[in-house]
């Protein structure tokens, strides 16, 4: 049976809590190096059953880390089901960002804008 990871990936402030629960942290501040950090995440597998599988299933991301993603990162970063990138307010607050692009993604499954 597959188990996956969680990853939350934010300033050393926001997400340093979060070990205590299991989750590894991976501390950034800069968008290009949190980019980076995702990447390999996101390419992180590992060997089970004679077949490569996704280590992560969630990573957890601080949203003024993404919204200074480009649109490319967020292309190469939305390829795949796994793992779900979900961005996460921080101690900076909400910047409305998640809020945004979960009503892009609803739009998309459904036809319309149902989270109005």
């Amino acid at each position: 049976m597959s188990s996956y990871r969680i990853a939350i990936v934010g300033s050393k402030e926001a997400v340093a809590g979060f070990a205590l629960l299991g989750v590894d942290v991976v501390p950034m501040q800069e968008t290009e190096d949190a980019v980076t950090e995702l990447m390999r995440l996101k390419k992180a597998i590992r060997i089970e059953d004679g077949r490569e599988r996704n280590v992560y299933g969630i990573v957890f991301v601080a949203e003024h880390l993404m919204t200074k993603l480009s649109q490319e990162d967020l292309k190469r970063l939305s390829r795949g089901a796994l793992p779900a990138i979900i961005p996460l307010p921080s101690h900076h607050g909400s910047s409305g960002y998640g809020l945004e692009r979960l009503k892009k993604i609803v739009e998309r499954a459904v036809g319309s804008d149902i989270l109005k």
